[in-house]
Formats: structure tokens, sequence, C-alpha cells
């Protein structure tokens, strides 16, 4: 499967550059980018589609923004700029915001970027044809309107405080009407994107290639080319690694960071994300749709020890759905590990002798998933709990987890593409949401999460947005593991990556001394 290529500009903030290694700096060297070459990249995950409507999860992301990219992303200092938009006007109302497009800019084909894209784009979400998995990006927009061929205007149905952030994530970059129209749900064969990148050759499930695009309108890509491997197994892509098959691996496993630290010309980079990695329940299953069975698994679940075993400490604790590295996310505590209580609780539920739940865990798509999943196993089989593991391949978990009536418990892990919490506590936690895999369902919720998109001010903001987060954590719909720090190797001739906190990697500056 193939690696999350990333957006070409995000939160430069808290990109770390991967010149660097875990301990500082490589010595400076005076030499200059050098020209050509291929960046061989071994990733955990294959795309599940080229296509950025259909983007769900952030392997699939980090190509995709690599091919495509928003009308808008934010600064190293967190402000907004202008990515296919040179500059924009609010109306006084704070309902229509008019954008000015980048000149000269051409998509994968040669189509020109207008008006006219940029509404095709959101219109094509936005349609009941598309099926699209993330329309919920375009909730609070009424309507887009070519002004003339270089000005677009976008109005929304009401204040909408978080919009700017909302146009950065990948759901909303612009694609070519002509690809679009041409391919409609065959799109990812050819995508049209703007990116500094064009798709070369994709093997699904194996490899792809993605290429230099010679009329990018920015700065044009060092690299001739970058090599995408699919390798599930993390020690396969850490041995890659250090016998020189791979130039950079992603998600390497902690208890391998010491050794390859130790390598000669191998550096490791860790990096603090926006992920969070939980066990979920599906509260309209049995025996999950007992709040005192949810409760129970959270209390039998020891997340310090997950933290410090599993994951040989690096991550970092907590309990709230959301990072508080996340502008705007309080800070929870973990659940308290309780087992006696735990099995209290079951047998009040009526389960005094245990109970039997299939877990499903991925292999490959975050670091020691399928570990923590056994961890997790052995945990609540201390409190009558028997866990029956489940490991299916990652596209055929994503599509179980999108029937949403599959699956009673998983592990998985929920990123922040846009650096805003408005955009995955709408699909998380909202009962109509996307990826709110578990059915959870709160009136309550759904009310405060419209409320804070209407909240101008930021204070007044985040005190809405802890009123979402407490509830989440006090009705029990998951545990909360760890929020996820990033781990990826590199060889010592790999310069101008950035790993960003949103988890893309940004390869467009990327060159091999």
């Amino acid at each position: 499967m193939l690696s999350h290529l990333a957006r070409r500009h995000f939160l430069r903030l808290f990109a770390v550059t991967l010149g660097l290694s875990a301990a500082g700096p490589m010595p400076a060297t005076a030499q200059a980018p050098k020209q050509g070459g291929t960046l061989r990249y071994a990733t955990g995950t294959d795309a599940q589609t080229l296509d950025p409507q259909f983007v769900t999860d952030i392997p699939t992301a980090r190509i995709v923004m690599q091919l495509h990219e928003t009308l808008v992303y934010p600064d190293e200092k967190g402000e907004i700029k202008g990515a296919l938009a040179e500059s924009w006007t609010v109306s006084d109302d704070k309902l229509t915001w008019t954008f000015k497009l980048r000149n000269g800019v051409k998509f994968h084909g040669g189509a020109p970027l207008n008006a006219s894209a940029v509404k095709f784009t959101f219109d094509r979400i936005n349609a009941d044809a598309t099926k699209s998995p993330r329309r919920s990006s375009t909730a609070a927009i009424e309507s887009v309107t070519a002004v003339d061929d270089m000005t677009v205007a976008i109005k929304t149905k009401s204040v909408f405080a978080p919009l700017l952030a909302q146009l950065s994530a990948y759901n909303l970059a612009i694609i070519s009407p002509n690809a679009g129209k041409a391919l409609n749900n065959d799109y990812s064969k050819a995508p049209a994107g703007t990116g500094p990148f064009k798709l070369g050759s994709w093997t699904p499930g194996e490899k792809m290639t993605l290429v230099r695009n010679p009329d990018y309108w920015g700065e044009k890509t060092k690299l001739d080319s970058i090599e995408i491997a699919v390798v599930p197994e993390d020690s396969a892509r850490v041995l890659m690694l250090l016998a020189g098959q791979a130039d950079m691996i992603s998600n390497v496993p902690p208890v391998m960071v010491n050794r390859l630290r130790g390598a000669p010309n191998v550096q490791v980079i860790e990096k603090t994300g926006f992920r969070t990695i939980y066990a979920g329940m599906n509260v309209t299953m049995k025996p999950f749709d007992n709040p005192k069975v949810r409760q129970a698994v959270a209390l039998a679940i020891d997340t310090k020890a997950l933290l410090e075993g599993v994951m040989n400490k690096i991550g970092t604790a907590g309990g709230g759905l959301e990072s508080p590295v996340i502008p705007g996310a309080t800070e929870f505590p973990p659940y308290p590990y309780d087992p006696a209580k735990a099995k209290a609780l079951l047998a009040e539920a009526g389960y005094p002798n245990g109970l039997t739940v299939d877990f499903y865990v991925p292999t490959g798509r975050y670091i020691n998933d399928r570990q923590l999943g056994e961890a997790i196993q052995a945990q609540l089989a201390k409190v009558g709990i028997k866990v029956n593991l489940q490991t299916p391949e990652w596209g055929a978990y994503q599509a179980m987890l999108n029937d949403k009536t599959k699956i009673p418990f998983f592990l998985l892990g929920k990123g922040s593409p846009t650096g805003d919490l408005d955009f995955t506590l709408a699909i998380t936690t909202q009962s109509k949401g996307s990826g709110n895999y578990g059915n959870y369902n709160n009136p309550e919720v759904d009310k405060l999460i419209l409320e804070q998109r209407s909240t101008v001010d930021p204070a007044a903001r985040k005190e809405v947005l802890r009123k979402v987060l407490q509830h989440t954590y006090d009705d029990y719909p998951w545990v909360v593991l760890f929020y996820e720090n990033q781990l990826f190797g590199q060889k010592a001739n790999v310069r101008g990556v950035e790993v960003l906190p949103n988890e893309n990697v940004v390869f467009a500056r990327a060159w091999l001394q």
C-alpha cells in the first residue's frame, strides 16, 4: 500500500525537517540541493483512492495531497495563507467569502485553474450522486458562485467560524473538471490536480510511483520521482532501511528505535502529532449498548501499561478524544485502571461470568497496532472479557467500519487534517458523522457542535468545544489509549522532507545528497 504523501503547504510551525535527527541537527553542509533522483519510501498501508472527495484516512491523504492543492493553507504561525487562492475578502455579515484565484496554474493534463473548476469541485462533493463519505465537509456552505473567470464566492448558511480551516482540508482539494467529468467514479485512474507531483503508475496493494510535474506553478521539485512500496510488516520496513532498499520508512516500531539510532547513516525522526489512538465501541451493538459494559472496558484497560510497555513510552497519555496539542482542545486525564470495579460493573450489566466479543485491529496502519490489540486482549481477559482478535486487511477493515453494523469493538486512530476541532468532531461525534463508526448519539453534542461553528469569540468557542469533549468522555463510547508520536526512519542522505503534526509528509522540497 502506499504512503501518505502530503500537502505542499501546511503548518510549517510544527513541521520537522527530516534533515534533523531525534538527537539534533545533522552537521551543516554547504552543498546546494541536488537535482534528480528517486526517493524510495516504504509505508504500511496503501492508498484507498486518489480522489480527494473519497479520502477518509491519512495514508491516502498523504498521496492525494501531493497531487492536489487546496484554496488556502496555514503558514508557520498558524495563519491562513493563499495556495490556489491569492487573496480573499469577507462580507460585512460574515456570510460571503470572495476568493481571487492564482493566475497561471494548470491542472495535470493542461487545463487552466479557474473559478468554474472551483465551483465544479464543490458542487461535485455536495451532489447526492457522488456519494462522498466526506460530504459533511461542505455542510456549512450554501452556494459556490463563479463571479468571473478568476473570482469565486463561497456563501455559508450562517456564520461559520472555522471556514478557512475547513477549506484547507484534503477533501476540498480542487480537481480538474475535465478529469472529473470524463472519469467520474474512475477519477483515481488518472487524477488531475495542481500539485508538484503527478501520478506515474500504481499497482494497488504493492507500489506507486509519483513523478515531477514540470508545469507546476510554484518551485519545481528536485526529485525526479518517488517510489512508494507497501510493506505492512513493521520489521520488514526497518530491514529495508538498514539494507539500503528504502530511503525512508514510516511507523518505526518503538522496540526498533534504539537499533536504528545506533546504525550508521540512519536517522530516526520522532515528532508529536495530532493523532489519537483509541479503542472504539459500537453503542448500538451488544454488549456495548449497555453503558456499564463500556465503562467496565474503560476501567479494565491499563493505558499506562500500554504506553510504557507496548509503545516504549513513545506517545503521550490522555483521556480526551482530541489531543491537547490541537488548538482549542481541552486536556482530560486517562480513565483510571480499576479491574475490580470493572468486574462489578459487568455483573451489574448482566454479565457476572464475563462475555465474549470480537475486537478488530489493523496491521501496519498505526505504530504497533497489532501489538496493542494483543495487549488489550490480555488485559480484558483479567476481568472476564474474552476477546477474539480480527485483523482484516486495511481496505476491508475500512469498508466494514463504514457499514457501521459489522464491527462491535475496534482499534482506530483519528487525526486532525485542518488543525481545527470542528472537522474531526463533526465526523466522529455527530450522530450522522461519516466517521462515527460506533454510532455514538448524544443530542446535546449535536447541538453544541452546531453552536461552536457560529461562535466567533475564540475563548467562548473553546468552552463550547470543551463541553462536547466532556460529554464524550462521560459517555464512554471509546477509550483513548494515548496520543501517538510520529516515528520515521531515513537514510542520512535524504534532505528537505518535512513531517507535519497532521501527519502529512511533504516531499515537494526533498532532495538526495
